[in-house]
């Protein structure tokens, strides 16, 4: 191989290893955009949907825990659900008026939650399913304030 062949090869795998190494560095940098977006979409403000049951005397367990798995369905029913999570109370202060069970909505706006989720016939289902089990409804929206 001639010295200008050496060169030229030489050449060429410096070449080939910069653009590998851009790649790298691109796939990096693409990593460290998409943190950075995440956290800023966690630091905007979204809307809270906040409900919480009392339910009848009347209502068994059975009952509840049938109501209690058509809520935790409607995420997947409603796509403008963007996140949910549901518990018992477990406070040991007895503020709680016997309301049990807890269920925490987020939606990006008011028209998602008023126009989506709210008419969506399968939210319109589980409402109608509570009447007869539910002796109260507490519930409160509120948009986020992230510090």
């Amino acid at each position: 191989m001639t010295n200008q062949n050496q060169l030229f090869t030489f050449i060429l795998i410096l070449v080939s290893l910069t653009f590998i190494s851009c790649e790298e560095t691109k796939t990096q940098t693409e990593g460290v955009v998409e943190k950075i977006e995440t956290k800023m979409k966690k630091s905007e403000k979204v809307l809270r949907h906040l409900v919480i049951f009392k339910f009848n005397e009347e209502s068994s367990e059975a009952d509840v825990k049938r109501l209690n798995e058509a809520f935790n369905a409607l995420p997947k029913a409603i796509s403008v659900i963007k996140d949910f999570e549901w518990g018992l109370n477990d406070s040991p202060e007895n503020f709680h008026q016997d309301f049990t069970h807890c269920y925490l909505l987020t939606f990006d706006s008011e028209e998602d939650r008023d126009s989506i989720y709210t008419p969506h016939p399968q939210h319109q289902a589980f409402v109608a399913s509570l009447q007869p089990h539910v002796e109260k409804v507490f519930v409160v929206d509120y948009w986020t304030n992230p510090s």
